[in-house]
């Protein structure tokens, strides 16, 4: 893992004396999955669990091993306050993909209440570069292009607290390379020169437009003409930011564009593509990063391997005392 920021972002667990306990808990898991659904859902068609607080019950008593990993995880989100979890080697790499869909299902399950890709059902997505084959609702995911720094769902009252990318096979052209910044040292930095500090001040306080893709209106506070007003820092989340869904927002918008909102967008912009502490990781095939998406902003560089493949699941943390 390359990386300057400060070590308290990011840590990095070592699975590799735990991996065989995967061939002993997956038919468990797998049980417990057809219990669940009534029959035997294909990974790729699992959709949120019914019952998660239930399922969760039952993945604990039947993966002991997999709760404690993840139990590890979730201490280091909640005690050690880190930003993301990366597993180099989660111990999948050799089952077939079916069960790497159910290994990371179960795995979310455990830290939290998995969700639905809206506007569709499964809860587990597939990063890979389409090319025609794109479903047309969503752009980073589905092409092999930069992703900007950016959080996920911003569009929705409440983002997914967490979500989770799995590497079934990671790039092998040197790109696909994954970025991160610490929203919280972030917005310290910004906080240490003026326009920084009035940039701040101004995101905080003003709420901004973004154009809402008609499937998502349903699940958002939208306005009458389809865009969401929301401020880019806030409490929960912290971060709520998508560079270009701004941009269109304040076009169509050009009353919200005043010069001191246009000045404090270009200033956090130019600490997002030029300031230090980025962090920078490579997921290895097998590998696992998780990462909170209220507090970290994220992105990706370009690539041009057409067989990367990654699983991505997001996930609302897990009500108190859910949880074990």
């Amino acid at each position: 893992m390359t990386t300057t920021a400060p070590s308290r972002s990011v840590v990095q667990f070592e699975t590799s004396s735990e991996r065989s306990w995967w061939a002993t808990e997956m038919e468990a898991i797998r049980a417990a999955l057809v219990d669940h659904y009534g029959a035997d859902v294909a990974g790729e068609a699992l959709t949120p669990p019914r019952d998660p607080t239930g399922l969760r019950t039952r993945l604990r008593e039947v993966a002991p091993q997999l709760t404690v990993l993840t139990d590890r995880v979730r201490r280091a989100f909640n005690e050690d306050q880190v930003c993301a979890v990366l597993i180099p080697e989660l111990g999948l790499g050799g089952l077939e993909i079916d069960d790497k869909r159910k290994g990371v299902f179960a795995l979310a399950v455990l830290l939290g209440d998995p969700t639905a890709n809206i506007p569709f059902d499964n809860v587990l997505w597939d990063v890979r570069n389409r090319g025609e084959g794109s479903s047309g609702h969503t752009s980073f995911s589905e092409n092999d292009r930069e992703a900007q720094y950016h959080t996920d769902n911003g569009s929705l009252p409440v983002p997914e607290h967490f979500f989770l990318l799995y590497s079934v096979l990671a790039a092998r052209c040197g790109g696909g390379v994954s970025l991160l910044r610490d929203g919280r040292v972030l917005k310290k930095q910004l906080e240490e020169t003026p326009e920084g500090s009035a940039a701040v001040q101004l995101l905080t306080e003003t709420k901004l437009p973004r154009r809402i893709p008609r499937a998502f209106r349903p699940y958002s506070d939208v306005s009458p003409d389809g865009y969401l007003y929301a401020p880019v820092l806030s409490d929960e989340p912290m971060w709520r930011w998508r560079q270009g869904g701004i941009r269109r927002g304040i076009a169509a918008h050009p009353e919200c564009g005043t010069p001191e909102i246009r000045k404090a967008l270009d200033t956090l912009i130019e600490l997002l593509e030029h300031g230090a502490d980025e962090i920078r990781l490579v997921i290895p095939t097998d590998g696992l990063l998780i990462i909170n998406n209220h507090i970290a902003l994220h992105g990706r560089t370009a690539f041009t391997d057409p067989q990367r493949h990654l699983l991505r699941l997001r996930f609302h943390e897990a009500p108190a005392g859910q949880t074990g």
